[in-house]
């Protein structure tokens, strides 16, 4: 599942958000700039749709609440 966190790479954006970056490669004729692929941006919307790439599912109140317990009739 986090595989392709394999060779990120934390960076800050230029408008001030962070994300976890990529490298593909070399601009062809880019003197030393490289390809990257943005992995995820770390703000609340950017987290929301990687999990939803990843197809998550974020568990409600009622699956995290033990199940009923049986009566035995005994009142």
């Amino acid at each position: 599942m986090f595989a392709q966190f394999g060779n990120c790479r934390l960076a800050r954006m230029s408008d001030g958000h962070y994300c976890f970056l990529r490298d593909l490669g070399p601009v062809k004729g880019g003197k030393g700039l490289k390809h990257h692929e943005v992995i995820v941006h770390l703000t609340l919307r950017g987290v929301v749709e990687f999990f939803r790439r990843l197809k998550v599912k974020i568990p409600d109140d009622r699956a995290l609440s033990p199940p009923p317990q049986k009566s035995l009739g005994i009142q």
